[in-house]
């Protein structure tokens, strides 16, 4: 019984110990301010983990959940979360919530989210909408890249090129999809589909 005690209370901590809170996704997503961020949060340690670790690197990535849970940033550390990777983790979370902003699972099912003054949208509304932010969320991973490539003296623990030098010179990289996002969502098979 103890094992499992611990178990939860270790899934609690993970749940919790992530970089951005509501108040942040507010700010820097398309995400109204008045919605209900309940609904979402689960998915910010998720685009975390597929976005944020495979951009910046993961040494980084723990010094600065340490320093967030801890409410002790360094300058250097706060400037590079409000500048360049919050603008992009909270499209990230935006992107890998979609599915469930749009469909909601209730007693009875799934269920398209509308009221009494709204419609759904169609399936191809969605696709449209998920494309926008696809684009938006690749801009800001090359913006969020760049912006580290060009103080990386300050961030000794990023890694944001991939290979772990630390110096970002291979510009190669940016516009590049994620490989983390990649295994997520499988290719089509043919591309001529329309």
């Amino acid at each position: 019984m103890q094992i499992y005690i611990n178990k939860i209370k270790n899934q609690n901590i993970m749940l919790h110990n992530c970089l951005m809170n509501a108040k942040w996704l507010k700010e820097f997503s398309l995400i109204p301010l008045n919605f209900n961020t309940k609904e979402i949060e689960n998915f910010i340690k998720l685009a975390e983990e597929i976005w944020i670790v495979e951009t910046i690197g993961y040494e980084w990535y723990e010094e600065l959940l340490e320093q967030v849970r801890e409410n002790n940033l360094t300058p250097e550390n706060s400037t590079a979360l409000v500048e360049a990777i919050y603008p992009y983790l909270a499209m990230a979370v935006q992107y890998e919530a979609l599915p469930s902003l749009w469909i909601h699972t209730t007693e009875v099912g799934l269920t398209l989210g509308s009221s009494e003054n709204s419609t759904s949208v169609t399936l191809k509304d969605m696709t449209y909408y998920e494309q926008f932010i696809r684009r938006q969320l690749e801009v800001r991973k090359d913006y969020c890249k760049k912006w580290i490539c060009e103080h990386i003296d300050s961030f000794p623990k990023a890694s944001c090129c991939g290979c772990g030098c630390g110096c970002c010179q291979d510009n190669s990289k940016l516009h590049s999809p994620n490989k983390m996002q990649q295994l997520f969502s499988p290719r089509r098979r043919c591309t001529e589909l329309r």
